[in-house]
């Protein structure tokens, strides 16, 4: 009934944008075949009693949008995906964990469900601009989102892989005319009031909220964009609260660089208190056929425990090299190599090596 349910859903909401203007009316999509090679190592200090893995699986992704401008200045998009950033092929890795179904008794022929990946409508205005539903949030060019929301992550782009660069909330912009102000205020976790018979009250606890602001400017040919995030959540419960600045310099014989510089905190009592940085350097450009896109992280979260302070240290390698074989194919071998450190406690690498195959429609 459940699926039932959704499917009826999903078609009518398809049917209600397929029938605002057959002009106005935009399908895409990408088909996405990888190979990878995974190797994670634990070091002396092991993992659940685990010291090294190493795997070759294969990974496939598939997304369908449906892009609407209802008019001069509505807009709407849906988007179709599985609900996982890359679903496994052949193999059992993706758990089966209620995001897949088995025909029969075989691991083989499980099939991923299809979910609403994005979901929203808007107005875009010349000064202003609002968009509420399940939102895009490209982290991918803002990493303080990854630092924000993934202290003991940081690094390996964390809120594209768990959260599939979305969220539920709104999102807008103002421009005044010199830069662009972007805002955001996403719903991170809801919660209720419950009151029992006789008056008892059960749970009486806020909503769990994320705000941001940044401000997107050019002097020089730099582009510029410092932004503040900071969660508003109940007592006990962690709320951090990040700052930073997004760097991008002019192309210089068709290469371009870009840094990040972020600084986040957590001091909620009842907590576990922390305060982190987080610093990228990235380089972009043509070589050869295709394009180079390469970045290095360096990452330091310190928890305050009741032992002393506990520091953490990250390290992230991106390298990859896009080649589009024609407008609509591209093949992209790509590395990322991560590393994750706690004096006496923790020496974790993970090394994977991949190639994507890219189909765009």
């Amino acid at each position: 009934m459940k699926k039932l349910f959704s499917l009826i859903t999903a078609l009518l909401l398809v049917g209600f944008f397929t029938n605002v203007s057959a002009q106005s009316i935009k399908w895409s999509g990408d088909l996405q075949v990888r190979p990878r090679y995974d190797m994670l190592d634990w070091g002396e200090y092991g993992h659940n009693g685990i010291g090294k893995i190493n795997d070759m699986y294969y990974m496939m992704r598939a997304r369908i949008n449906v892009a609407v401008q209802i008019d001069e200045n509505w807009v709407g998009k849906i988007q179709l995906a599985h609900y996982n950033y890359a679903g496994y092929m052949f193999t059992n890795l993706a758990g089966l964990d209620g995001n897949y179904t088995v025909i029969g008794s075989n691991d083989l022929i499980a099939r991923p469900y299809v979910n609403f990946t994005q979901m929203w409508f808007g107005y875009h205005g010349k000064t202003f601009g609002l968009d509420g539903g399940i939102i895009p949030v490209n982290a991918l060019a803002n990493p303080m989102i990854d630092v924000h929301y993934y202290p003991n992550k940081m690094i390996d782009i964390p809120f594209t892989i768990y959260n599939l660069g979305t969220a539920t909330g709104f999102k807008g912009y103002i421009n005044p005319g010199a830069g662009k102000i972007h805002f955001m205020a996403l719903l991170d976790e809801n919660y209720r009031y419950v009151e029992k018979v006789g008056g008892d009250v059960d749970q009486d606890l806020h909503d769990r909220y994320t705000y941001g602001i940044d401000y997107e400017f050019t002097v020089g040919g730099f582009k510029l964009q410092p932004a503040f995030y900071y969660t508003m959540a109940n007592d006990s419960a962690t709320a951090p609260m990040t700052y930073g600045l997004n760097l991008a310099t002019p192309k210089f014989g068709g290469w371009g660089f870009g840094a990040t510089f972020a600084m986040t905190s957590n001091s909620a009592e009842g907590t576990t208190e922390y305060s982190g940085m987080f610093f990228r350097v990235k380089v972009t450009g043509k070589l050869g056929p295709g394009k180079v896109i390469a970045w290095y992280d360096y990452a330091k979260r310190t928890d305050k425990l009741s032992s002393g302070d506990r520091d953490e240290n990250f390290g992230y390698i991106w390298l990859a090299y896009a080649w589009g074989i024609n407008k609509h194919v591209t093949v992209m071998p790509r590395a990322r190599i991560i590393s994750d450190k706690i004096d006496g406690a923790k020496d974790f690498s993970r090394n994977k090596l991949e190639v994507l195959f890219i189909a765009k429609f």
